[in-house]
């Protein structure tokens, strides 16, 4: 593993206080950033195997939403739009220059999105893994289901069709071997500007056991030694 310092600390937003995390080389301070945004019902430190393997030439900051890790519990249901908001307000405040780029798992993907198509220019490359991308039939089922509480009833309920295809930026949807393979083949067919590679070796936990193989195609991605997706 990499050589990375970890640095912890929190940031108001309007949506209470936010926790996050930053990994970087160690004596650096980069203002070229990428966003870590974390599945539920986890924190940013899921991404705590991966994260130093990222952390080339760019700080990795990943916060905690709203409700999760050591962030302020939300007053009012939570919707993909508010992680999103409490995120950007974060980065708002963050030493690191605008565009961001975006590293999405799970719903960390949704989130991604929501930025994606809210904050436009500021915004630059995003990373999709294992993209939760349902389309209305399969997300009225989730609602129906026992995991309907919390974030996950947000993210069951974000209209995938509608957003995914309002999407301009360049996109890398990676696919490992899960459950949302197929649903990761039908974002990236929906997204305008997107490559998609499949890494069928990488099997859960995709972060920990695909970790090398997920973080160099992200950054030969994010680089741009992959050529600009075009459809």
């Amino acid at each position: 593993m990499r050589a990375t310092e970890l640095t912890r600390d929190e940031s108001d937003t309007r949506h209470g206080q936010v926790h996050w995390q930053a990994w970087a080389e160690p004596g650096k301070h980069w203002q070229t950033g990428l966003v870590a945004l974390h599945p539920l019902p986890h924190s940013g430190m899921f991404f705590e195997t991966i994260a130093p393997q990222l952390a080339v030439n760019r700080s990795v900051l990943a916060p905690d939403y709203p409700g999760y890790g050591r962030s302020q519990a939300l007053a009012a249901a939570p919707t993909i739009a508010i992680y999103a908001e409490a995120v950007m307000e974060v980065l708002q405040q963050a030493p690191l220059r605008a565009p961001f780029d975006l590293f999405g798992f799970h719903t960390g993907c949704l989130v991604a999105v929501e930025m994606a198509l809210t904050w436009g220019a500021d915004i630059g490359r995003l990373v999709l893994v294992d993209v939760p991308y349902f389309d209305a039939r399969k997300r009225a089922e989730l609602m129906a289901g026992e995991m309907a509480q919390d974030g996950f009833r947000a993210a069951f309920s974000y209209p995938n069709e509608e957003r995914f295809a309002g999407l301009s930026n360049d996109c890398l949807v990676i696919a490992t071997q899960s459950s949302l393979l197929e649903p990761s083949r039908a974002a990236a067919a929906a997204i305008s500007r997107c490559e998609l590679i499949e890494l069928s070796e990488v099997t859960a936990p995709a972060l920990v056991n695909g970790a090398a193989p997920i973080a160099n195609a992200s950054l030969r991605f994010l680089d741009g030694e992959v050529p600009a997706p075009t459809r």
